[in-house]
């Protein structure tokens, strides 16, 4: 358990140990007697097998199938007076329920329902949205001890595996138990899976050789993104790479020209069925998952110094839309990309998905 050495509480800060036999066996005792509780004030029902404990005794943090519960909401203690005073947010609740029931779960082809929702899959596309993947690699270190990636989801694409090919660890965090059990199949000990808040990482600072965090950021509360991204920085070694993929959405000027006869349909289609709710007293539509795209000044005004690139300047539903193999459409997707490659940071200022550069 080298890996402890870059861990910290997340509620108090104080480094983390491994409790031993003894320790476990004493804590499992208490939780008999009810003397070990969980964030709602109630006594914790359960049996611990493994856990790591602040080293100021106060809280407890369960592991799981190897998987580190690290979140404030999640510790046990000892005394209330030590409880977290607030829960996960209904944003993040709405994500951590979305990828735990349905995003990380595979249909019969084998593609997690995440994709099948958000992703193209068509034959079509598929050797662009590779070259697209392989880009990241270019801005990240390409050795180390420990690459981050926040949030790792379930690792869906085999792609996405090359930019811990050569480190020791690749540590995944997130807040889907389900995502974290994925990984784990595919990585095995190279992971450490960690469940934790990425607005509160349990890390300790300059502790990560580098980072990638792929289609993320936009799920985490709207004021709270930078503060997200200052944590990616925050852990980022001396010399330590990292790249963030976000989706500028409606601040794309150019998707905003090829996709607005679609959204114009989208959007009266919307209002036609609201109104259909509001008239037959029927609730409305609750969001499938949070989503919330800042624009570019935004990022610029509030996190420290980053490159712009891009990693991919059209969108899903561009793909669908313009992209058929009865119009050329791999044709199209290679002058696309000769396009992006020549002109990386106006493609990656006006297109879908630009990369957020970072080194230290």
């Amino acid at each position: 358990m080298e890996w402890i050495e870059i861990l910290k509480c997340p509620s108090s800060g104080s480094n983390l140990h491994a409790a031993e036999d003894a320790t476990i066996k004493d804590l499992n005792q208490k939780i008999e007697t009810g003397e070990i509780f969980q964030a709602d004030g109630n006594p914790f029902k359960g049996t611990l097998e493994k856990a790591l404990v602040s080293d100021d005794g106060n809280y407890i943090y369960p592991i799981i199938n190897d998987i580190i519960l690290l979140r404030k909401d999640l510790a046990l203690v000892k005394q209330k007076g030590n409880l977290a005073q607030n829960s996960i947010s209904d944003e993040k609740k709405l994500v951590q329920d979305f990828y735990n029931n349905r995003g990380w779960f595979t249909d019969e082809a084998g593609n997690y329902e995440d994709a099948v929702i958000f992703e193209d899959l068509r034959d079509v596309s598929k050797e662009y949205l590779k070259k697209c993947h392989d880009r990241v690699s270019r801005f990240l270190n390409p050795s180390g001890k420990y690459m981050l990636d926040a949030a790792s989801g379930a690792l869906q694409y085999d792609d996405y595996l090359q930019y811990s090919e050569n480190f020791k660890y690749r540590v995944c965090v997130d807040l889907s138990f389900q995502a974290l059990r994925e990984v784990k199949k595919k990585l095995g000990d190279k992971s450490l899976c960690v469940l934790c808040d990425m607005t509160n990482m349990p890390f300790k600072d300059n502790v990560m050789d580098g980072f990638v965090s792929l289609n993320t950021i936009y799920h985490i509360p709207k004021d709270e993104q930078a503060l997200a991204i200052k944590e990616l920085y925050r852990l980022l070694s001396v010399k330590g790479k990292g790249v963030v993929v976000y989706d500028w959405y409606k601040h794309s000027p150019w998707m905003n020209f090829w996709l607005l006869p679609f959204r114009g349909a989208v959007y009266i289609k919307n209002r036609i069925m609201g109104l259909f709710h509001k008239v037959g007293g029927m609730p409305a539509q609750s969001k499938m998952l949070y989503f919330y795209a800042h624009d570019y000044t935004y990022f610029k005004n509030n996190l420290p110094p980053f490159q712009l690139k891009v990693w991919r300047s059209i969108s899903v539903p561009f793909m669908k839309a313009y992209i058929h193999p009865w119009l050329g459409g791999k044709k199209i997707l290679d002058r696309i990309y000769q396009l992006e490659e020549k002109n990386p940071e106006n493609c990656g200022l006006k297109g879908e998905y630009p990369m957020l550069v970072f080194e230290k």
